[in-house]
């Protein structure tokens, strides 16, 4: 996106209603970049990749994320506003619910759509300082990895991993809320990708991530993985248990 660009991202399902916004905001003075996903399933990638100021959506929902994705966004996109559009008032108790407190009804009209981008330059403006901060104290929102799976694919943040396991062709990826799911990558691929993330690898077929570590038996060559209350205990190799000495 250029500098002085807004960033938008159009979730709707309706052909129509994305060609009327896309017309009314081509049509403003203040430049904006637009991107359309037709429900929150596709929308949520892009929402990753591109970092929108603005993210136009159609209420209720479509798509199986349904409106878990506004959450995903306030946490992982603090500084993004987040614009319900409807053909009805009527959900407007709702958008408060989900602390959402801006609203446009359709059809959408090009006062309304000007004010809000004006809206959001302001907006942007003041807060670069505080983006141009969070860069250099590297103060950045948790990772989030994407992976294939037998069903689909998954995205989630590295600290929501607890280990992973090798299952021949495939890895078991186990997560904090005792969740697992099977991604199509061997576990030195996942090794590659997890590493720089405080994952180790402490045997033939288990990585895990050392910020669950709460025991090591070097007697036994195991460990216990602790989330939430629960406990995980895992094997390992004696060669690489024995380095955690100095973790």
């Amino acid at each position: 996106m250029g500098k002085e660009q807004i960033g938008i991202l159009i979730i709707e399902s309706d052909l129509n209603e994305q060609q009327l916004i896309v017309q009314i905001l081509q049509s403003n003075p203040i430049k904006s970049s637009i991107e359309i996903a037709e429900d929150t399933d596709s929308a949520l990638i892009k929402i990753i990749d591109v970092n929108p100021d603005i993210v136009l959506m159609e209420y209720p929902v479509k798509g199986k994320t349904g409106t878990g994705i506004i959450k995903f966004i306030q946490s992982k996109l603090p500084h993004t506003l987040i614009v319900f559009v409807s053909h009805s008032k009527k959900y407007a108790a709702e958008a408060i619910h989900f602390e959402v407190y801006d609203y446009l009804l359709r059809p959408v009209r090009k006062n309304e759509m000007k004010s809000l981008l004006e809206k959001v330059n302001i907006i942007k403006k003041s807060n670069s300082l505080t983006r141009i901060i969070d860069i250099i104290d590297k103060k950045q929102p948790d990772t989030m990895l994407r992976f294939n799976t037998i069903k689909g694919f998954i995205i989630t943040s590295t600290d929501e991993i607890l280990y992973c396991k090798a299952d021949g062709a495939f890895t078991e990826l186990h997560f904090i809320n005792k969740s697992m799911e099977l991604t199509f990558l061997y576990l030195s691929q996942i090794d590659e990708i997890l590493n720089p993330y405080n994952f180790m690898r402490i045997s033939r077929s288990v990585i895990i991530n050392k910020n669950y570590i709460r025991k090591v038996n070097l007697k036994t060559y195991t460990l216990i993985l602790s989330s939430n209350g629960e406990e995980f205990e895992i094997v390992g190799s004696r060669a690489l248990l024995r380095t955690l000495g100095k973790f």
